[in-house]
């Protein structure tokens, strides 16, 4: 036992974790709408050294919150219009190409060929699109709600006859609670 040789496996050279390329990286990743995730797995960071360098790192931090702004301002601004231009598309229907490949044996020479098949197709205008759009650039003439309205008056009777217990005696009443009360 203490004359085996043991093969001694030969040193790697450990990775720089922490490099501007990778701080670009995550940055750029999570400009892009990407979870922070995502954007350390992309840099080849490990969630441990993100974190802790987002605690410990003043200016790491301050670039990923700039970062996330740039991805907010794009999304304000750009998903408003692209959110346009897709409820248009919706409203008016629209038209593409559904393009199918098949490999099927040529009768002449059974050799398989690819056939392309283009079909040119038609989607319809989507009536709660148009709803929507309507009701919400609209609204004065198109409402997607009923309005009930009731008009009247409304009589009450009182009945004369009927006493109330205003009425009725002082004993009269101690025996009521009396028998209620089951005293008697």
């Amino acid at each position: 036992m203490g004359n085996e040789k043991r093969e001694i496996a030969p040193q790697r050279k450990k990775r720089e974790q922490w490099t501007e390329d990778k701080v670009a990286i995550i940055c750029n990743e999570i400009a892009q709408g990407q979870t922070y995730e995502r954007a350390f797995t992309k840099a080849h960071i490990s969630k441990q050294a993100f974190y802790a360098h987002l605690k410990t790192d003043i200016d790491f931090k301050d670039r990923v919150k700039k970062a996330e702004a740039e991805y907010n301002e794009y999304f304000d601004s750009n998903i408003v219009a692209i959110s346009k231009r897709s409820l248009a598309e919706l409203i008016c229907g629209y038209e593409y190409d559904e393009i199918t490949t098949e490999t099927v044996p040529d009768g002449k020479t059974g050799k398989k060929v690819v056939k392309k098949k283009v079909v040119h197709k038609r989607v319809a205008p989507n009536a709660t699109a148009i709803i929507f759009a309507l009701c919400n650039r609209d609204p004065d003439h198109w409402q997607n709600r009923v309005t009930n309205e009731l008009n009247g008056r409304i009589e009450t009777e009182s009945k004369v006859n009927v006493p109330g217990l205003s009425k009725l005696s002082n004993e009269t009443l101690a025996r009521v609670i009396d028998e209620i009360n089951g005293k008697e």
